[in-house]
């Protein structure tokens, strides 16, 4: 058999695995409550969590020319938005439950989305949950009350647990929710970036333009630099898991995407900025605690409690938005066969998939225990743009088979120049990780391999 047949041969496997489901509800069996504010919000509260009040420090620690921080957190935002334009024609290609896993079934082996699922679950959202979860108490016990290491462990599994009840009665309740802190979090980072421009007009940094800027830096030294920026961006995948609860989603979706990264692009370089107005590099590399260094030298205790509190807001956003949309893609592959059959079961009232919100719940809570903000952070980054680099690659196959455009696709910028160039990013990362993370990138790695072995010995 040639290449090409057997090429056919799986095309036309993988679309009878998809057209013969016998547990997937359709779609309908969702509710659409979720207009195009609802959706932008969704991708930018995916995105907006506790990096950029972290993860500058980790990039001064790398970068230490003002201006050359600035240049990363844009090249960082640039990649963002060229992964927000494939998952926009992706989305709106097949606007289905279940998103990024989507993607990958309709271009690749069916062992490919069943990887990404468990990448997500066990490493990506899990991680994320974690982390976060363990930022916000730690917040809580520096800046409001004493909680010692098993309360602040104990006030995360809190925030974890409640946010999931929460999604659980409802997609409209955990939207609003998102909704709400989603304006807390943009109200309260131009409170923010107003109080380090009310400091004066001479800045701490000394920015020089010029040739020059770029002498210094190396290919190395940027994609390290890129880890925690790309950690602080990543995000916008996420709407796409919701689907099916979103208003003509092959619109609504693919605008959100752009529309939602586009807004958190504008508010973290001017995050960065107003940083490096207030402090010199060499202070915000030694910060242990950014935002509120920041706002304390600018306003003094008063502003660095005003941080904590913003901090605390976003922690609880993030967690909110990854809480609503990770179970949908498990839910899309236990329909497909490829997770515990229940958790293909919607409630019958609040038409949400309660066995999956209940599941990702106790990853993260086992997570919880066991490891530090910067041991899951390096677990986050290696899955997430293992997978980012394999789901733009699907839009390159998906067009390269000739898939039909209709007035409903928003069709890439650039492609596949954009596309390529995200790729790259996406491959560099992933191989950077093992020099810059190699315990945890060859863990991540085992945990896809016994995965895919489990796969195919079960299937």
């Amino acid at each position: 058999m040639t290449w090409n047949a057997k090429r056919a041969k799986h095309a036309k496997n993988n679309l009878s695995l998809r057209s013969s489901r016998p547990l997937r509800s359709p779609d309908a069996a969702f509710r659409r409550e979720l207009g195009l504010v609802d959706s932008a919000a969704v991708v930018a509260g995916g995105i907006i969590g506790v990096g950029i009040f972290a993860n500058p420090s980790n990039v001064a620690r790398v970068v230490s020319d003002p201006v050359l921080i600035l240049v990363v957190w844009a090249i960082g935002g640039a990649v963002a938005l060229i992964g927000a334009f494939v998952w926009a024609e992706l989305a709106s290609r097949y606007p289905e439950v279940g998103g990024q896993y989507v993607y990958l079934q309709r271009a690749y082996h069916p062992v490919v989305g069943f990887l990404y699922g468990v990448a997500l679950l066990f490493i990506i959202n899990g991680g994320s949950l974690a982390a976060v979860s363990i930022l916000f108490a730690s917040y809580v016990d520096r800046s409001f009350v004493t909680l010692g290491p098993v309360g602040i462990r104990g006030v995360a599994a809190a925030a974890l647990v409640t946010l999931t009840a929460v999604n659980a009665i409802g997609v409209r309740a955990g939207t609003r929710t998102n909704n709400l802190l989603m304006a807390a979090k943009v109200v309260g980072m131009l409170a923010l970036v107003a109080l380090a421009f009310s400091r004066g007009v001479h800045p701490a940094s000394r920015f020089d333009i010029g040739p020059d800027v770029l002498r210094g830096a190396s290919v190395p030294m940027i994609l390290t630099a890129l880890v925690p920026i790309l950690f602080a961006y990543g995000g916008w995948q996420s709407c796409a898991n919701i689907a099916a609860e979103i208003k003509d989603p092959a619109r609504n979706l693919a605008r959100a995407n752009v529309l939602g990264v586009i807004a958190v692009v504008v508010l973290y370089l001017s995050l960065n900025l107003a940083y490096l107005w207030v402090l010199t590099p060499a202070q915000v590399a030694a910060s242990p605690a950014l935002a509120a260094d920041m706002a304390r030298a600018a306003a003094g205790d008063l502003g660095a409690r005003f941080v904590a509190l913003l901090i605390v807001v976003s922690s609880l956003g993030f967690l909110a938005v990854v809480i609503l949309t990770g179970p949908r893609l498990i839910y899309a592959m236990a329909a497909d066969g490829l997770f515990f059959r229940r958790a293909a079961q919607l409630h019958p009232r609040y038409r949400t998939p309660v066995f999956a919100l209940w599941f990702q719940a106790a990853v993260s809570l086992a997570l919880l225990t066991t490891n530090t903000y910067d041991q899951l952070l390096s677990y986050v980054v290696f899955a997430d743009w293992l997978f980012f680099g394999l789901t733009a690659g699907a839009l390159v196959i998906v067009r390269g088979r000739g898939a039909a455009d209709s007035d409903r696709v928003a069709p890439a910028p650039g492609h596949p120049w954009t596309t390529g160039i995200f790729i790259a990013v996406a491959v560099g990362i992933v191989v950077n990780s093992f020099f810059a993370y190699p315990t945890q990138s060859l863990i991540g790695s085992a945990i896809l391999a016994a995965a895919a072995a489990a796969f195919f010995a079960t299937r």
